[in-house]
């Protein structure tokens, strides 16, 4: 009896151990992150403190921005380990996400009365609440086409607490690059440094985005290609890496060995022999340098 009874105590304490490092290693719970979002999008709204899509469409189509002025945080000198960019870095990643109520018509043809949210990416810059994103992410929420998240444009820290985005500071559709501003109401924002130097093809990197809802995944690789490309009329220089992200990831930054930010996810594009072929032969994953990033900053567009 004493025997079973100590088997017991020792299984049970086993089951403990691992339930309590399981609860630590999977701590990025998606769903808890979805119904945080979803939760977060409803006190926005119905708070009607929040700029609808139609009032900030106003100050994002304008043609010229005025330069940014941003007080950057410092080049970090020192190799970090791929867990200690992780822990760094994570804090200063964000949910930026469309919500609204639909107000459309089901496929049965019963009226919508869900909130919408489509998360993406994006990094703060400033402690006073600058973040930057992907134009397209900001696009995609005052375009008439979008029809279901119109109601806030909001931004979502690691630990759950949320912000309506404010202001567009800046926008480029050629470079696809968007800077937004939130009221961060006293919450300890935890910027990421810019690289003021473009990063070198076989120069490691690092992503911590929120691919197709998997809220905060960690992906490494290298910068494997250098080139330039026409988008919105104009060229523009871009990057690939290696390290994986996907529909979801938009805007999220790219670090390098040191924590420094040395590029912004753009998309992807999947590579075949020809147009007409299944097998995919890779996927090119294009980021914009950071230096294009500065250029707008300091130069305004």
């Amino acid at each position: 009896m004493r025997y079973i009874l100590k088997t017991f105590i020792i299984l049970a304490g086993i089951s403990y151990s691992i339930t309590s490092q399981g609860q630590e290693l999977f701590k990025n719970n998606i769903r808890q992150y979805k119904v945080k979002l979803l939760g977060e999008a409803v006190k926005l709204i119905d708070s009607e403190e929040v700029l609808s899509a139609d009032s900030m469409e106003v100050t994002f189509k304008t043609k010229g921005y005025d330069p940014v002025h941003v007080d950057l945080k410092s080049m970090k000198k020192k190799k970090l380990s791929p867990d200690k960019i992780y822990d760094q870095v994570s804090e200063s990643i964000v949910i930026v996400s469309p919500a609204g109520r639909c107000g459309g018509l089901s496929e049965n043809g019963v009226e919508c009365k869900r909130i919408h949210t489509y998360p993406a990416s994006g990094y703060i810059v400033n402690s006073d609440g600058i973040i930057v994103t992907n134009y397209h992410v900001v696009n995609s929420y005052t375009t008439k086409n979008n029809t279901t998240a119109r109601d806030v444009l909001l931004v979502m820290l690691k630990d759950g607490r949320s912000f309506p985005v404010e202001e567009v500071l800046m926008a480029d559709k050629s470079n696809d690059l968007a800077i937004i501003k939130i009221n961060p109401k006293g919450a300890n924002l935890k910027p990421l440094p810019i690289a003021t130097k473009d990063a070198n093809i076989g120069d490691p990197v690092y992503v911590v985005s929120h691919p197709k809802g998997y809220f905060y995944a960690f992906s490494s690789g290298m910068v494997t290609d250098k080139f330039s490309e026409i988008n919105a009329g104009q060229y523009r220089n871009l990057m690939g890496i290696s390290a994986d992200f996907a529909a979801g990831s938009s805007g999220a930054a790219i670090i390098d060995q040191f924590g420094n930010v040395i590029g912004t996810v753009s998309y992807t594009k999947t590579l075949k022999y020809s147009d007409d072929a299944e097998k995919t032969q890779m996927v090119l994953k294009a980021i914009i340098p950071s230096s294009c990033l500065l250029k707008l900053m300091k130069e305004g567009n």
